[in-house]
């Protein structure tokens, strides 16, 4: 029968509603005036209702009352005021009835007494005055406590009912425990309200119906009764009495009051209920009882047999302090009461957890522990009463004026006391509990519990070793140890492998004997061998394999006790006991020490791996897919600025200027920074350390890991800032090689004619008149000749290095001049030109011809990617500190296929014969050179975009010319042309 989900909803629904309601009645009970109370036990007896004990102190001993007294009426003054009545007294309720209606707490009555002699003759009627009456001693800390308990009640039928999942013994099961937290938690207040009426039958009603529930209970759990399944229609009848006890209390609480003999009936009405309780619990305990007995399965019989213990610790102690009491005619005080409630809480946990499983040892636990709980709670609680009530007495007896405080205060010390002392006198009372449970057994326990504590403390072969032989040693008294290991602790250990590995006492290098070795083989798991020649030595004897999961892991010897006695059955069986988790420590200590080695070694190679990144002189840096920072070494340090911990997952704009960092997207493509393959960026101008001009080689690599292909880029940056120097230095030595090699020959080939043209036309001129015609002829003769020498010098000129260093230099002027020497390539091609120049734009230091050519090779590109004619704009603007210089064209546009590739040398997408590839590579390079950036743009029928970004130069006067009225081709207005 599996639960259904109403069942659980009707349970908590339950639960909730009855909790609510005790803790209303207990705050009610909490808020209730207490009630009048003479100080008098009166019993109905021969003579009357008779004074059985009086309390000391009390209103009724101060006006006289003594153990005898038979009370006849009562005299009152009416609430309505008029002359005193007498009431009759024939019950014992009478007395506390008109006490509580007439009299009250702090009142004054009058009882007729008759007293008697000895010999039972009446001496007569007197009048005794009861003064300020005193309320009844308060019990409401019992009640506490009871409701306590019922909480527990409670609280492990919800535990039970949430655990187990056949519904109806654990319904079955909540049903007992709900009706105890009933019984236990709900009491009467006295103030006879319709709630507090409904309370008190409740709680009469459900003791009642507890009994046949539990009855009912042990007779179907864990086995049904035969008896009981042969007369399945008998099982109503053991609701049958309680149900007319239910019925009983009913009328008389509804219509008692109305009626004298039903009232009576109250004292009877207890009677039986208690004849009923003690009946039904009886009969339970027999049922479980006869249950146990005839139960053939182990593990049912250990089952019922601790549902016997439990349900004896439960009744036990109430029949001693309630239940006999009242059947003996003597008032149980309220720590009888107490004593006799708390135990009843073994019933519940031994039911519950049979239910719950049949781990039944850990009922066993909860009783040994919920026993010394109570009897430890009970102790102290007893202690901290009787020291508090005591100390209070003692105070107010030898120090009659001490203030209210002091007595307060050493209470609070005597609270303190008892929480102090709690936990020692707990542990103590477990021990003695432990101890009598377990009997000879106990020490047997706590030494395997110590060596199991002693195995786990540490992880290292030798200590282990030597804790292990320590444990034994103090276990089977034995000082003569050793402890044999494979040689090869990776393999499991064969006989002739095995070594020593400990040895203890006086042994100095026991060796295996031939005959233990050989008969390893034969010796099962839980075996061990005696060496009977070692007896006889008084060396090693006793040989005991660990084995776990199937190898042989170690081997332990011992000689004899210390009192040089043999082993005996006990200690070899705890030997046998203890091997195999002696096997199983070893092994892991052996597996960590082999883990820790593989740790170390990995560690190892990571120092080795790393120290090989910083020992490269080229700066690393490695970036995930999304461009973060993860990781660099010290030569990037060294190159930038040292970067903090912090930038770890940085992007890279955080480092490099967003202008490279474009430039390496450019080359990278896609959405991200996954490198397919290498990537290079030649001569990569960029600021480092102090702001110092660098010339780097960039190169972008894959990052791949066995997850995944390409998982992010590994960017090398090789610093070539010397290099490039040096290289710079090797061209212009070899550029004046070749110009003066040119300009030697321009000079004899040249100079020696044009000296001859000169001389002859100075000589014609010395013999010419002024006035004669032909001396003008001679004059742009020899202005000609003195041209072509100009040119010529100029030629010399270019090929100094004095003119590879930067000077200003206006764009403006270097644009249009560009425009003008690529006149008839443009010719005749359809494309009309756009300039668009801000005014005033500052000039940059630079070199002319490199630059020109740099525009050269951009307008040639734009030229070619428009066949069919288009429009160039040059346009050029400043930006902050810089000149951005566009060039731009509607032509085919480049595919973003190849736009990231050309930079490349000698990439082209031209015909072949119509371009070498290295136009835009070497104009990448100039630009780099000048400490700028040139970017594209670009889409398929889109047309390109190339935007070269150049540092401006600061002012230093007005715009210089770039080039010589010589090289602008520009002649004099009176030049003309020489003729061979």
């Amino acid at each position: 029968m599996r639960r259904l989900p109403y069942l659980t909803l009707l349970v908590a629904a339950v639960s909730l509603g009855i909790v609510l309601l005790g803790l209303a009645n207990l705050a009610e009970r909490a808020a209730q005036p207490p009630l009048a109370d003479d100080g008098v036990r009166w019993r109905a007896m021969r003579h009357g209702l008779t004074a059985e004990r009086i309390r000391p102190g009390s209103s009724a001993e101060r006006a006289g009352v003594i153990r005898g007294d038979v009370l006849r009426a009562m005299i009152v003054e009416p609430p309505g005021g008029g002359p005193p009545e007498p009431l009759a007294v024939t019950k014992e309720w009478h007395v506390q009835y008109y006490l509580d209606e007439y009299a009250r707490v702090g009142g004054q009555a009058t009882y007729l007494v008759e007293r008697y002699n000895p010999l039972g003759v009446s001496l007569g009627l007197w009048q005794a005055e009861l003064r300020n009456i005193d309320p009844q001693p308060s019990r409401f800390w019992l009640e506490v406590y009871s409701a306590f308990v019922g909480s527990l009640y409670l609280l492990i039928g919800l535990t039970v009912f949430a655990k187990h999942e056949q519904a109806r013994q654990s319904l079955h099961f909540f049903a007992i425990c709900a009706l105890s937290f009933i019984y236990l938690f709900w009491n009467a207040s006295g103030a006879f309200t319709a709630f507090d009426t409904a309370i008190l039958w409740a709680d009469r009603s459900s003791l009642t119906l507890l009994c046949p529930t539990f009855l009912h209970f042990c007779a179907t759990f864990p086995l049904r009764s035969a008896w009981l399944e042969r007369h399945r229609r008998l099982t109503p009848a053991i609701y049958a009495p309680a149900a007319a006890l239910i019925l009983l209390e009913a009328v008389h609480l509804l219509f008692g009051r109305y009626s004298a003999w039903l009232l009576d009936l109250r004292s009877a009405l207890d009677w039986l209920a208690l004849l009923h309780f003690v009946a039904a619990f009886a009969a339970a305990l027999g049922v479980v009882t006869v249950t146990f007995f005839q139960t053939e399965t182990p593990l049912l019989k250990q089952q019922m047999k601790w549902m016997v213990v439990g349900l004896t610790l439960g009744i036990l102690p109430w029949m001693a302090f309630y239940g006999a009491p009242v059947i003996a005619g003597v008032e149980p005080t309220s720590a009888m009461e107490a004593i006799a409630i708390g135990p009843t809480v073994f019933i519940p946990l031994a039911f519950g957890y049979a239910i719950v499983r049949y781990r039944l040892m850990d009922v066993d636990v909860i009783v040994r522990r919920s026993l010394t709980y109570a009897l430890a709670t009970f102790g102290i609680v007893m202690m901290f009463m009787l020291g508090v009530v005591k100390l209070a007495d003692w105070v107010r007896e030898t120090y009659p004026t001490a203030p209210p405080v002091t007595t307060t205060f050493l209470q609070v010390m005597v609270l303190s006391c008892g929480a102090i002392l709690y936990a020692p006198f707990k542990n103590w009372l477990q021990e003695r509990i432990d101890r009598i449970f377990y009997g000879a057994r106990y020490d047997t326990r706590l030494g395997v519990a110590d060596f199991g504590r002693a195995m786990a403390t540490t992880t290292a072969l030798p200590e282990l070793l030597s804790a292990i032989a320590e444990k034994l040693s103090e276990t089977v008294s034995v000082t003569d140890l050793a402890i044999f290991l494979p040689a090869d602790a990776g393999d499991a250990a064969s006989p002739e492998s095995l070594r020593l590995v400990f040895a203890g006492g006086g042994l100095t290098a026991p060796t295996l004997p031939p005959r233990i070795r050989s008969g390893l083989a034969q010796v099962g798991p839980r075996g061990y061998l005696v060496d009977e020649s070692g007896l006889a030595a008084g060396e090693l004897a006793y040989y005991f394999p660990c084995v776990a999961r199937g190898r042989l892991v170690a081997i332990i010897g011992l000689g004899k006790t210390t009192q040089r006695a043999l082993l005996t059955s006990e200690d070899t069986e705890l030997l046998r006991g203890l091997s195999p988790y002696i096997a199983v420590a070893i092994e892991n200590s052996l597996l960590y020490e082999r883990e820790r080695a593989r740790v170390e070694e990995l560690a190892r190679l990571k120092e080795f791996n790393e120290n090989i990144i910083e020992s490269i002189n080229v700066g690393i840096i490695v970036i995930d897919r999304a461009g973060r920072l993860t990781t660099w070494n010290s030569a990037f340090e060294k190159l930038f600025a040292p970067l903090p911990e912090a930038a770890e997952g940085q992007p890279l704009e955080a480092v490099f200027d967003p202008d490279l960092v474009r430039t390496m997207r450019d080359i990278v493509g896609g959405y991200d920074w996954r490198v397919a393959e290498a990537r290079t960026i030649y001569r990569c101008r960029a600021r480092g350390r102090d702001g110092q001009s660098l010339t780097l080689n960039l190169t972008l690599l894959p990052l791949r890991s066995r997850a995944a292909p390409a998982d992010g880029a590994l960017i090398c940056l090789e610093d070539i800032t010397d290099r490039a120097r040096l290289e710079e230095q090797l061209r212009e030595a070899d550029k004046l090689s070749s110009i003066g090699l040119l300009a030697a020959g321009v000079a004899h080939e040249v100079n020696t004619p044009l000296a001859g043209i000169s001389s002859y036309t100075q000589m014609l001129l010395a013999d010419c008149d002024e006035r004669e015609p032909r001396r003008v002829i001679l004059e742009k003769i020899r202005r000609q000749a003195l041209r072509a020498s100009d040119i010529v010098n100029n030629l010399l000129n270019f090929s100094r290095t004095g003119n590879s260093t930067f000077a200003p230099v206006s764009l403006c002027n270097l644009l249009d001049d560009t425009l003008q020497l690529l006149e008839t390539h443009l010719r005749g091609t359809a494309i009309d030109i756009a300039r668009r120049y801000d005014a005033g734009l500052a000039p940059i230091r630079g070199h002319a011809g490199k630059l020109q050519q740099v525009f050269m090779n951009l307008i040639l590109n734009a030229r070619d990617a428009m066949p069919h004619g288009g429009t160039l704009t040059i346009a050029a603007r400043a930006q902050g500190n810089a000149i951005i210089i566009e060039v731009s064209d509607t032509g085919v546009g480049i595919s973003p296929e190849v736009i990231h590739r050309i930079y490349d040398p000698f990439f082209t997408t031209k015909e072949v014969g119509r371009g070498t590839g290295l136009g835009l590579a070497v104009s990448y390079g100039i630009v780099q050179e000048h400490g700028g950036h040139i970017f594209v743009e670009s889409a398929p029928g889109q047309g390109a975009t190339f935007r070269v970004k150049l540092p401006a130069a600061a002012p230093a006067g007005p715009p210089p010319s770039n080039l010589t009225s010589a090289e602008k081709g520009e002649l004099p207005a009176e030049a003309g042309s020489l003729r061979s």
